[in-house]
């Protein structure tokens, strides 16, 4: 059973999103990290063609460095969730060679204008991209010119019967039609951004680099590794740089399953969503300096349900409203580094604010070795929502809503006291 929830502010959130496709198929967008057993995830993607005789899944495995290990992989998965391995099919489409096989797959690079290769996609009832790097995909599936190839042209088109796509990592990143493409979130908040035509040093400076994506998921941009890689700042500095007003920060072994047809989003797996609404952001520079305010953070865990045309969220009754019902009572510590506790949303925005009684506001702070570094402000606000409970595996699951967030330059100055000084000082 599900508590659902109307309000005002979700609801403008979601105007704008797209109406319901009635043909078009599944999302399974995957945050990396995709543990063999997870249930849940593997389930939401084989849902449809395991009601179909002789249903057919395309491997696509042009973002991996071992991509016929990877395909002879996901077969044996697919097969251990209940799926024939016999009507998996991989997609010769790869720029790397697999050092573990005696063919040479680096001559698949021309595998998006194979008639047979199109006619496996063809044939698929389901497509599933893997890991690796997102920058190997689009450069296999999109020309010089930024349009598609024949392959990805079919891949569209089965989409659009009803064919489900699923990926993780490298493969979720492709699903919006802009792709974040390198960046480590400090330096992303630091530095400039790259433009396009960065060398390959440049793209490994950990600045933030944007692309074009292949434009499968309609909601927005798609970030992966989320939590584990505390990515919140790239996805914030993301949405500003391409004026998306939406964008959705996957976590590892966690899927965004999306169903265009009835306009709705759900989650499934381990851990949680970041759903970060830029819609009445403002950002600027401050001595050169990257900043935003007025971001809405939204954290959903399993079972938690968006319907965007709808404006309505539901969340599963085994999780309590903590506002009001808060079960912390002393403010948690601002500030940053390994001494503090883990700083992922459920952490900070739940136990530290919406399930809080003692803090309204947050602050973390990251810094580089010159002293460069960040706020992060998390604040409550009216709009502000959490639930929490444990799920039938005894799991505990926060639900956050609408935690207001701004990123604001800041410059530290740290330094060691001496022995001397503080003997000096006693």
């Amino acid at each position: 059973m599900f508590r659902t929830l109307i309000r005002a502010a979700f609801a403008a959130a979601l105007l704008g999103l797209p109406a319901s496709a009635q043909a078009q198929g599944r999302l399974v967008i995957v945050g990396g990290g995709l543990q063999d057993d997870n249930a849940q995830v593997y389930g939401a993607f084989l849902e449809a063609v395991n009601t179909r005789a002789e249903a057919r899944i395309a491997v696509i495995v042009g973002a991996s460095g071992s991509p016929a290990t990877s395909g002879g992989r996901m077969a044996e998965v697919f097969a251990a969730h209940g799926f024939d391995a016999d009507l998996v099919d991989l997609v010769r489409l790869a720029v790397m060679d697999d050092r573990d096989t005696p063919a040479d797959e680096s001559r698949w690079d021309r595998g998006a204008w194979s008639d047979e290769q199109i006619a496996v996609i063809e044939a698929a009832d389901a497509i599933w991209f893997t890991g690796g790097d997102q920058m190997r995909l689009t450069r296999l599936l999109l020309q010089d010119d930024g349009t598609d190839t024949p392959m990805l042209t079919a891949i569209r088109q089965r989409h659009a019967q009803g064919a489900t796509l699923g990926g993780t990592s490298a493969g979720a990143a492709i699903m919006s039609a802009r792709m974040i493409q390198r960046g480590d979130t400090l330096t992303t908040l630091v530095e400039p951004v790259l433009d396009a035509h960065a060398s390959e040093d440049e793209m490994e400076s950990g600045r933030l680099s944007l692309g074009q994506g292949l434009g499968f998921f309609p909601l927005g941009l798609v970030d992966q590794h989320f939590e584990e890689r505390a990515r919140l700042g790239r996805l914030a500095r993301a949405l500003v740089e391409t004026g998306a007003a939406q964008g959705f920060g996957i976590d590892e072994d966690t899927a965004l399953v999306v169903d265009p047809a009835s306009s709705a989003f759900w989650i499934a797996g381990a851990g949680g969503v970041s759903w970060v609404d830029a819609s009445d952001a403002h950002s600027g520079e401050t001595s050169g300096r990257f900043g935003v305010e007025g971001l809405r953070v939204s954290y959903l865990s399993a079972g938690d349900r968006v319907d965007w045309d709808a404006g309505r969220v539901s969340i599963p009754d085994y999780k309590s409203a903590t506002v009001g019902n808060e079960y912390f009572r002393t403010p948690v510590a601002s500030g940053g580094g390994m001494a503090l506790p883990p700083a992922g949303l459920p952490e900070v925005a739940g136990e530290g604010l919406v399930d809080n009684s003692a803090s309204s506001a947050v602050e973390r702070v990251s810094f580089a070795a010159d002293g460069r570094a960040v706020i992060y402000r998390f604040s409550q606000t009216a709009d502000s929502q959490g639930y929490w409970g444990r799920d039938s595996e005894g799991e505990a699951r926060y639900s956050i809503l609408r935690v207001g967030l701004d990123i604001l330059p800041a410059h530290v100055s740290v330094s060691v006291i001496s022995s001397e000084q503080g003997q000096a000082n006693d």
